[in-house]
């Protein structure tokens, strides 16, 4: 039980809302267009956990179950204790990393002064929380990302 506490700890330290002061080593050096723009539209939704997530979860669930075992089980019950253990770690970390999700939205926007609309889904910003409609803002349009950042 321990190692299925500590593996859902684990997974779930991940934070669960965006950041702005971080990114992705892809995003480096990436340019995007950055315009002024208006939310004209905002829906909330939540964002299932990725396959990393999911087989990090796994990993971290194994590794701790089969640590578990290994302390219950004593000669050749320790190898089989560790096994099972290890798998049940492994199905549980899966689980509980397979629960997380991220709070993102779905904002459509209007680029300011012309009939142009965008529609960009990203992580909720813990720098702005919720966006809501008749935010001003800059769509940042790349190549790979975009988002919105309200003023």
């Amino acid at each position: 039980m321990t190692a299925v506490a500590a593996a859902s700890m684990l997974v779930c330290s991940c934070t669960s809302m965006g950041d702005l002061d971080s990114v992705s080593s892809d995003q480096l050096g990436a340019v995007s267009r950055t315009v002024p723009a208006t939310v004209t539209s905002a829906r909330y939704i939540k964002a299932s956990s990725s396959s990393e997530a999911n087989t990090w979860g796994t990993a971290a669930g194994a590794v701790l179950g089969a640590g578990s075992g290994q302390l219950l089980g004593g000669g050749s019950g320790r190898a089989a204790s560790t096994l099972g253990f290890g798998l049940v770690g492994a199905l549980a970390g899966r689980a509980a990393a397979s629960q997380f999700k991220t709070h993102a939205q779905e904002l459509t926007v209007r680029i300011n002064g012309t009939k142009e609309y965008y529609t960009v889904t990203q992580p909720v910003y813990k720098q702005y929380g919720v966006i809501s409609v008749g935010t001003k803002g800059m769509l940042q349009i790349g190549s790979k990302n975009s988002r919105f950042i309200p003023n």
